[in-house]
């Protein structure tokens, strides 16, 4: 169950050694949580926002590992796996242009080009070599 992991993050954040711990913070009858542990319920996109505030991500990571839950269980196959498989594709390329360019980019001072007057008023380029 790819849900149960972020109720297990919960737990550890808080020190919660019980699901009735967890019950009670987060305002759940004990049996629910329990359910939710042991995969017989999958939690509802409310508990799953409940989830990623406090845990302080985007609430559609949760959403969806909630979706494909459900989807397991009857057997059937979400399109949020491949939705959240490219979203890490996305996010993982994006992160390796922004390192790129972030290491090929000059600084200001690197790229700022040393200008001379000559006696006409024209600026010349220095050859900074």
């Amino acid at each position: 169950m790819k849900s149960v992991k972020y109720l297990e993050q919960v737990k550890a954040k808080h020190g919660f050694t019980s699901d009735r711990q967890l019950s009670i913070y987060l305002k759940k009858t004990t049996g629910t949580i329990c359910q939710y542990m042991t995969g017989a319920r999958v939690m509802d996109d409310e508990m799953c926002l409940a989830v990623a505030i406090d845990l302080d991500i985007n609430p559609l990571e949760i959403i969806g590992a909630a979706c494909i839950d459900r989807a397991e269980k009857t057997g059937q196959k979400s399109l949020f796996e491949v939705f959240m498989t490219r979203m890490a594709a996305t996010a993982s390329a994006l992160l390796l242009a922004l390192s790129v360019n972030l290491f090929l980019t000059p600084t200001p001072a690197e790229a700022a080009p040393m200008l001379r007057s000559d006696s006409a008023g024209i600026y010349i380029m220095l050859n900074r070599f």
